[in-house]
């Protein structure tokens, strides 16, 4: 029943709605028209829309089938370009590897280049070596040969010049010279020295004082020469070319003078045997009495050259040089016979073989000289660590620095005086000598510079040393010249032509090379 009365009401429900619906639908048909109309419209609308975006499409697919195009040559370009580079890149390598190998080669190369050259470079300096050792050993040769040989022309020099033809003789000697400088040879061999004095001639005399000189100096200040001699002559000497000009400080026979002592600013004292010292500053003297100082005969500087010590047989005074006042006088217990210095100090011989070492006025010490015989003279070198003692009986001992004594002959009588310039020793004697010894040589040989036939009784250097000035018992003042320089330039002045080839093979020698000896300046 219930079922029934369901159906019944569905039905009526069914038609109800399909009354509505089809009221519905004839109420809008003209709306539904419209609304269909707009609907084809927007349809239309949407299909042209649509058109153009296939057009569009199509467009953007052409595009995109071009840009896949492009992309697929790039793809392919770059494609090619990876095997061009990748071929480069083989290239390369394999470039590379041949580098590797080529640079391997050249370093083997180089290696084998450097061993070469180094084994070269070592053959070099063995020929080097070997090149040297035999242009030494026929330097060594030709230096023993060319020195022996300036000594032999030495010889032949003197010998000539000494039988008066001085043309040969100088020629020789110049010969002599270059020979034995230019091969390192020693110039003052006696050989060569004694050619070389003999042929520069460099001796000039000059009779000056009336009486003996007793002493010489050089004054430090301008270079002139002081010497005071026995006749109570007191000179102030100038040499002027060829001549000595003189001024007489003083010249009084009461007086007689034995030494000189001459300052740094040129002040000059002359101590004479009668007890007096005479004081000369330029052109003015005074004259000092010596008290308790019995014959004086010698002046010594002392403590750098401030004082001055005047020493007479058996006494001594010390004088102020500042003030030229005595400043005391001291008696001795012994006879001096000599003085010198050692050092910066007074050294006194006696009579006993003895000598004293003056200290100051209160301090004297004494002891034994070291060599037999009467000292005359002193000559003492801190430097050279050499000493030479004088003798009386013309002997000289040389003390080299060991403590070794050397005994020197060559004067035959008292030495008066000696002076050590380096290694070279000069000394002079009443024989009327004036010896020149090498020191350093194994042997030392006198080589004669001077010989008077009067007595030399004092000599000194010039400032320049150059040269020795000579005073004689005669009163003479004789100049030697002693620089090897200006011996050379002498000679070389005195050779006025060349020798002949037939004077060169003769007195040179055959086998030796020409040398012009005349100078073309």
């Amino acid at each position: 029943m219930k079922i029934e009365k369901l159906v019944i009401g569905c039905l009526g429900g069914l038609l109800i709605a399909f009354a509505a619906g089809g009221s519905y639908m004839h109420r809008n048909d003209g709306e539904r028209i419209s609304e269909l109309e707009s609907q084809l419209g927007a349809l239309k609308k949407q299909e042209e829309k649509s058109d153009v975006d296939r057009r569009v499409s199509q467009q953007m697919e052409k595009i995109a089938n071009g840009q896949q195009i492009l992309a697929e040559e790039r793809s392919r370009e770059a494609i090619r370009q990876a095997e061009i580079a990748q071929a480069a890149t083989l290239r390369s390598e394999a470039d590379r590897e041949k580098a590797l190998r080529a640079q391997a080669a050249a370093e083997v190369s180089a290696e084998e280049a450097k061993n070469s050259y180094l084994m070269a470079e070592q053959q070099r300096q063995e020929a080097d070596n070997q090149r040297r050792q035999a242009e030494h050993a026929k330097l060594v040769a030709d230096t023993l040969s060319y020195t022996s040989l300036g000594r032999t022309l030495g010889t032949q020099s003197y010998t000539i010049l000494l039988s008066g033809d001085k043309e040969i003789g100088n020629m020789l000697a110049y010969a002599a010279y270059l020979y034995t400088n230019n091969y390192g040879g020693d110039l003052y061999n006696p050989s060569v020295f004694q050619a070389l004095i003999q042929a520069a001639g460099g001796r000039r005399s000059w009779a000056v004082h009336d009486s003996r000189i007793t002493g010489i100096e050089i004054s430090p200040k301008d270079g002139s020469m002081l010497s005071v001699g026995t006749y109570g002559e007191f000179f102030v000497n100038r040499i002027k070319g060829d001549q000595i000009r003189t001024s007489r400080l003083m010249d009084d026979k009461n007086y007689c003078f034995r030494d000189i002592y001459v300052t740094e600013n040129g002040k000059s004292y002359a101590v004479s045997h009668t007890g007096h010292l005479v004081i000369a500053n330029g052109s003015q003297t005074q004259i000092v009495y010596l008290e308790n100082v019995s014959r004086p005969f010698s002046l010594e500087d002392m403590h750098d050259g401030r004082q001055l010590l005047i020493i007479g047989e058996n006494s001594m005074a010390l004088l102020d040089i500042a003030t030229d006042k005595v400043i005391s006088t001291r008696r001795l217990g012994f006879s001096v016979v000599c003085t010198s210095k050692r050092g910066n100090k007074p050294l006194l011989f006696d009579n006993h073989g003895r000598m004293h070492l003056v200290n100051g006025l209160d301090q004297v010490t004494s002891e034994k000289i070291p060599v037999p015989g009467q000292v005359s003279a002193y000559e003492y070198s801190q430097k050279d660590r050499l000493t030479a003692y004088g003798m009386a009986d013309g002997t000289i001992w040389m003390i080299d620095g060991s403590g070794k004594a050397h005994k020197l002959v060559g004067h035959l009588s008292k030495v008066t005086k000696m002076r050590l310039y380096g290694k070279r020793l000069y000394s002079s004697s009443n024989d009327g000598k004036l010896l020149f010894w090498m020191t350093g040589d194994m042997q030392i040989k006198p080589i004669t510079l001077f010989q008077s036939s009067s007595r030399l009784t004092d000599f000194t250097f010039s400032r320049n040393k150059d040269y020795i000035l000579m005073g004689e018992k005669d009163g003479t003042i004789s100049e030697y010249l002693i620089s090897l320089p200006k011996i050379a330039q002498r000679i070389r002045q005195n050779v006025k032509r060349n020798f002949t080839q037939e004077e060169w093979e003769y007195y040179v020698g055959k086998g030796i090379p020409y040398m012009a000896v005349k100078s073309e300046r």
